[in-house]
């Protein structure tokens, strides 16, 4: 067996994911009944995405399988969660639109680089803020506080602005990598 995944990060990053089960039905089924539970678990996803890559650093635990789980982890919170609360009629259609099509371009990059030239598209800053604010918004969300509208307006604009910028630089990545020129870069 892969001793990596046994590594603490990587265990973050897979709690997250297994803690995706249970959010999703709650999500789905219980929302109102058990909405302290979710923001409970919700936060502690969140945690675990902040200390997951800082904990790999630390330790000398920066690992392939971390590089591959983690953003597979963070993928998989931002597209459920999404998915739910857009069913459930909590967040815009143009919000679900932006993250979908966000994440079927970086989807598309990467598999694209994957196959052709064996290459594993890493997260940039950029997107790594985008993700961030996402789970702001998602939390947000969910705790529905009449008061933290505003914040949550804030934090729509800040994410089409981090999500623009991530797709420019991930682009840019992408045509460098390929070896194309890049005009007025």
């Amino acid at each position: 067996m892969n001793k990596e995944l046994f590594y603490i990060p990587n265990i973050l990053s897979l709690a997250r994911m297994v803690l995706l089960i249970p959010l999703a039905y709650l999500l789905l089924f219980q929302f109102t009944e058990q909405k302290t539970l979710i923001i409970i678990i919700m936060i502690a996803m969140y945690v675990t995405d902040l200390l997951d890559g800082y904990l790999a650093r630390k330790l000398n635990q920066v690992s392939e399988l971390g590089k591959i789980i983690d953003p597979l982890a963070d993928k998989a919170a931002v597209i459920v969660i999404t998915v739910i609360l857009f069913v459930n009629g909590l967040i815009p259609v143009w919000f679900f639109t932006v993250i979908v099509l966000r994440d079927i371009l970086i989807l598309a990059f990467g598999l694209y680089l994957e196959k052709t030239r064996n290459i594993t598209l890493m997260s940039n800053f950029w997107g790594k803020a985008a993700v961030f604010c996402i789970g702001i918004i998602l939390l947000l969300t969910v705790i529905n506080f009449e008061y933290f509208d505003v914040f949550l307006n804030i934090f729509y604009y800040i994410v089409l602005v981090l999500i623009t910028l991530s797709l420019i630089f991930y682009y840019i990545r992408f045509k460098k990598t390929i070896g194309e020129k890049i005009y007025g870069c």
